[in-house]
């Protein structure tokens, strides 16, 4: 349930200050989201506002967002006292980090998918081991480490990826640069989710939900532009 703005004010500032009172680690902001996306603890005034416009608006002096030019997709909050170590740890990682390029015909189908399903207003979620699947809606508590979240911002919904091969080269590289910036923020080594042929062909067998086989139904031009309900999609994507 949606807290108060001075209850979120406050629920936000301890998350971050008992992080660092354990850890130095930055602590990411779509870490911070999903924490808060768990306990539904949106202030009642939200409105359009992100989360880092919600920390600028109702947390600052006592927390800031970080992040480094090279890559602002990796975005950490912090509070004054680390925010020089912060900074100085993300400008550390990006500079050695080698990342391998993203190639989507080396990605398990159920991560593509995650990126690219549409839905509406639902959070997306990837399991971090195999066998990979994607999830609408809330993980359960006992489930939740098991699951990393899509942001929005790194989603491409409609986008149809049956044969990434014969994608317009715009949206090839647009999509492998989304995945790379996700793996980049929540720390995760693209390789983890590499696909198996044997693996695909079992979930190709029984593994689709009724939601992959309705969107697989549709013909290319209707399937970009369909939109389907929240609360059917969360329903469908139940259902094997």
């Amino acid at each position: 349930m949606p807290i108060s703005p001075e209850d979120f004010q406050q629920r936000v500032k301890k998350i971050v200050q008992d992080h660092y009172a354990s850890t130095p680690t930055p602590l990411l902001l779509a870490h911070l989201g999903s924490q808060i996306e768990k306990e539904d603890a949106w202030p009642t005034d939200r409105g359009q506002r992100s989360l880092k416009q919600l920390i600028s608006d109702t947390c600052s002096p006592d927390l800031a967002v970080v992040f480094d030019r090279r890559s602002p997709a990796y975005v950490a909050v912090v509070t004054p006292e680390v925010r020089a170590a912060v900074e100085a740890h993300i400008a550390e990682k990006l500079g050695e980090k080698d990342t391998t390029p993203v190639r989507l015909e080396e990605l398990a189908r159920p991560v593509l998918l995650a990126f690219c399903i549409n839905v509406q207003n639902q959070p997306v979620y990837i399991r971090r081991m195999r066998p990979f699947r994607y999830e609408i809606g809330h993980i359960p508590i006992d489930k939740a480490t098991e699951y990393v979240v899509v942001e929005p911002e790194f989603r491409r919904p409609g986008l149809r990826i049956e044969h990434p091969h014969l994608l317009p080269l715009s949206d090839r590289r647009d999509l492998e640069n989304l995945i790379q910036k996700w793996a980049v923020v929540h720390g995760l080594e693209i390789e983890q989710f590499s696909r198996l042929e044997a693996e695909e062909r079992e979930q190709a067998e029984s593994g689709k939900t009724a939601l992959d086989r309705l969107m697989a139904a549709q013909a290319p031009d209707i399937a970009q532009k369909l939109m389907i309900p929240a609360d059917i999609a969360l329903i469908l994507s139940k259902l094997r």
